[in-house]
């Protein structure tokens, strides 16, 4: 044959919106976004090579348009009048050490950035709260080449309609984002509750604990002798000095013994095991959810104890 060809578009509303363009910065109303996991593959990585297709953005497409240069841009996705997620264009990209890898940089997803410059720009909401804060980052081994975002990340926004705000310079542009859930997914609403709580919980109780984590970290070096000890012994030194890890048991240190880093490292396992599926949490994980949370306010008040005494 000539060559026949069928092309797929990820998007194609913004061309019917280019009439209203009239001068000013434009947001284009985003597409309805559905709530997709990411690489379910668990195993060794297709190679580079091996001939496959390009998925479609994994997240919210958001399409503006600037007229020319810009100072500042800022996208805000908020529920309920809560800013969930929010980006600007003077955020500080990932650094990421090559040396400290076991692969490849060519699996590792490039960075994007609210663009400033004039003309048409495209940025995609991953659909998830902030990473958390201060931990660790690593990839996991379900990569797919040039695309594989850094562990760990923030939980899931349910499913739900939110509002967009996009500032250009002072300029507010507003739109809405449906998100849905995968239709091949059987969850009712109460289900989606529960996931959806019970993992902010672990969130939250991280972020919480990140806070102390750092105000010991500030603090500790202006100290000596024992008082330092006392202090990092509440503080933990992290991996793998840490008795419970990612294999072991959340509820391995007597809660006595209990250190930031280590709870830390605690939510962050049971969060990512409530968010590996779309699915109701089970029993068990959501009596852990309870423990843990128990755990860290028994943490906050030897904090609070340590404090005064020091």
């Amino acid at each position: 044959t000539h060559g026949r060809s069928i092309w797929i578009l990820d998007n194609i509303a913004p061309l019917r919106e280019l009439v209203r363009l009239v001068g000013g910065p434009h947001l284009f109303r985003p597409p309805r976004t559905t709530r997709v996991r990411w690489n379910l593959f668990l195993d060794t990585p297709l190679p580079p090579d091996e001939p496959t297709g390009e998925n479609p953005p994994d997240g919210a497409i958001f399409d503006y348009h600037l007229p020319a240069n810009a100072s500042m841009v800022t996208l805000e996705v908020i529920d309920g009048g809560n800013v969930v997620r929010k980006y600007s264009s003077d955020d500080v990209s990932e650094s990421i050490d090559p040396t400290s890898l076991r692969h490849p940089t060519y699996w590792i997803r490039s960075p994007q950035s609210l663009s400033t410059e004039p003309g048409h720009h495209r940025f995609v909401w991953d659909l998830r709260y902030e990473p958390p804060r201060g931990a660790e980052r690593s990839f996991s081994i379900s990569a797919v080449h040039e695309r594989t975002p850094s562990s760990p990340q923030g939980p899931f926004v349910p499913p739900g309609t939110y509002d967009i705000r996009l500032t250009v310079d002072g300029s507010v542009l507003e739109s809405t984002l449906e998100v849905r859930l995968d239709p091949r997914v059987e969850m009712t609403p109460d289900d989606v509750r529960l996931q959806t709580e019970s993992s902010l919980a672990c969130y939250d109780g991280y972020l919480e604990l990140q806070t102390i984590r750092e105000a010991i970290d500030a603090r500790v070096e202006t100290l000596d002798g024992a008082r330092r000890d006392a202090w990092m012994a509440l503080r933990g030194r992290g991996a793998p000095s840490e008795p419970d890890t990612l294999y072991g048991s959340i509820y391995e240190s007597p809660p006595a013994e209990e250190t930031v880093v280590g709870l830390q490292q605690k939510f962050l396992y049971l969060l990512k095991l409530l968010q590996d599926a779309d699915a109701r949490p089970t029993s068990q994980a959501l009596d852990a959810v309870e423990r843990l949370r128990a755990r860290s306010r028994l943490l906050g008040d030897r904090w609070v104890r340590l404090k005064s005494s020091n």
